[in-house]
């Protein structure tokens, strides 16, 4: 919990030049800390293309992650989701609204933090497709030579 609040204080001195996130594939963990401290990660993408989202939580809409567009503004951003949801779930897990936000090289951690002091932390690492295709090459190359 102390990481999440370090990370919000540093984002009101702190300005990110950038206009856009690189567009590409982030992978990494969604969490919310609740007052209590307890804390639930979950395994998340997100996909950014210029500046449409859209991507998808190893948990069903924990958080849930539909489509749309962003807006930078200094350390803010800002998602517009365009998704039509059902409502027989808690919304404040759409990744949608302003949030904190803070690039450390392929980094990117997005933060809010809510009245109750619960508090969301996405921590994404953007994937170099190179290294992606790499990856997979060397595994098929792999299963070939053991077959």
């Amino acid at each position: 919990m102390l990481l999440c609040v370090g990370l919000v204080s540093c984002d009101k001195n702190e300005a990110n030049t950038q206009v856009a996130l690189k567009s590409g594939t982030y992978t990494g963990e969604f969490s919310r800390f609740n007052p209590d401290g307890r804390c639930t990660p979950t395994p998340v993408t997100l996909v950014i293309q210029n500046n449409s989202f859209n991507g998808f939580s190893d948990l069903t809409k924990s958080p849930a992650i539909g489509a749309g567009v962003y807006k930078l503004t200094g350390a803010e951003i800002e998602f517009t989701d365009q998704r039509v949801w059902t409502d027989e779930f808690d919304w404040t897990y759409v990744l949608n609204g302003k949030y904190k936000f803070k690039t450390i090289g392929d980094e990117v951690i997005i933060v809010r933090m809510y009245a109750n002091q619960t508090t969301d932390v996405y921590k994404l690492h953007w994937q170099d497709p190179a290294t992606i295709l790499n990856s997979r090459n060397t595994a098929e190359s792999v299963q070939t030579t053991e077959e």
